[in-house]
């Protein structure tokens, strides 16, 4: 997607504003330190996450996990808070249930065709929260008009061997539900209806939606602590489905410039990342992926990698980029909640379309179950490129 100059502007300025706590982040991580990065209170949210997690708990034995059940992170022995660094560092080791569990969740992800005026303007990157329902960035579809003419497509991805999955596609439903809050000044998020069926021109296949499951969204805070890993799965400038997983880390949540909403972190995005999911470790979604921002000169000129002007015939993984910003889940949650307690259904504006059925959609992504997880099905074996 294109991004105005003001939106990048307003973006720019809460980076700037967040320098210092990105940095501390990064020295706390380079000390090996992460637990102190965070907040006291936020640490102990997250270590109640990880105690009632069995994979994790586990990994900080049965000694270490009977402390922290009875006492705060910052109060434990040095080897009890040792241990808990090591949980939420987790080095470059993962349990298995990692690839199985992200390759799962993958199929939720969607690469977005943004249509104007009957032609293809833009990709964007979305994902499903409830049946039938999907949220991306609103500067990626920006009204309602372009929400009817778009649709999103699914398992656009490559395989090993350099085959391509089939993939389906599927119109949205806006006439359903369209609701959005702006890229400039607001949160910067469309949640729009999908069609249960894929489109009738899909190659002569005949795909449901409800195949790809979709992401259970938990609004309490402890999924994840600054100098944690972030992964995305995402559409870069349109490609194939793919996933930034290294060296990926959530540098900044409490500058007072971020208002509690925004989240910055370091991840390889690209033009078409807009609205993909951001995960911690355990795939739960953490944020929505809103943009980033190119390093520039005094003269205001963007840079490429090593500092040299950027030139387009560079291509944009040459860009040098400033840091990541994302919109933190549980405020997400919290403002269509919010808009959603102020209306009355069926709700209809020039720009925002809640019917009683797109209404029951939205209940069914924001009910509170922290113990539930993503609902996804088997995949089936459409494909072997064997």
């Amino acid at each position: 997607m294109e991004i105005n100059t003001q939106l990048c502007q307003e973006v720019l300025a809460r980076l700037h504003a967040s320098e210092q706590e990105r940095a501390q982040t990064i020295h706390y991580i380079q000390t090996g330190r992460i637990w102190r990065a965070d907040t006291p209170e936020r640490i102990e949210k997250r270590k109640v996450q990880i105690l009632n997690n069995k994979s994790l708990a586990s990994m900080l034995g049965e000694t270490n996990r009977g402390i922290l059940a009875g006492t705060t992170v910052v109060s434990a022995p040095q080897e009890t808070q040792q241990a808990f660094e090591i949980v939420i560092e987790e080095l470059d080791i993962q349990h298995c249930w990692f690839l199985t569990r992200g390759s799962e969740i993958r199929r939720t992800v969607g690469r977005i065709h943004v249509y104007q005026d009957g032609r293809r303007k833009a990709w964007g990157t979305g994902f499903l929260v409830a049946p039938n329902l999907l949220v991306t960035n609103q500067h990626v579809l920006e009204s309602l008009a372009i929400a009817k003419e778009s649709r999103v497509e699914f398992d656009y991805e490559e395989t090993y061997s350099g085959e391509m999955l089939p993939s389906v596609f599927f119109d949205f439903d806006p006439e359903i539900l369209f609701l959005s809050s702006p890229a400039l000044g607001g949160l910067d998020y469309a949640l729009v209806a999908v069609n249960a069926q894929s489109r009738s021109d899909n190659l002569g296949r005949s795909t449901k939606l409800n195949e790809f499951g979709f992401n259970h969204l938990v609004r309490q805070e402890g999924k994840i602590v600054k100098g944690e890993a972030i992964n995305i799965i995402h559409h870069p400038e349109g490609q194939p489905r793919q996933v930034s997983l290294h060296e990926n880390r959530l540098l900044a949540m409490q500058t007072r410039e971020l208002e509690d909403v925004w989240m910055h972190y370091e991840t390889d995005t690209l033009p078409g990342s807009s609205g993909a999911p951001l995960f911690s470790n355990q795939w739960q979604v953490v944020g929505i992926h809103h943009m980033a921002v190119e390093k520039r000169d005094q003269d205001g000129k963007v840079l490429a990698i090593g500092g040299e002007v950027w030139t387009p015939e560079m291509g944009q993984n040459r860009k040098w980029w400033y840091a990541n910003e994302g919109l933190r889940i549980s405020r997400f949650i919290a403002d269509v909640e919010q808009k959603i307690r102020e209306v009355n259904t069926p709700w209809v504006t020039d720009e925002q379309i809640v019917t009683e059925t797109g209404l029951s959609l939205v209940e069914q992504m924001i009910k509170s179950d922290s113990n539930s997880s993503s609902k996804i099905p088997p995949m089936s074996r459409r494909f072997n490129p064997e």
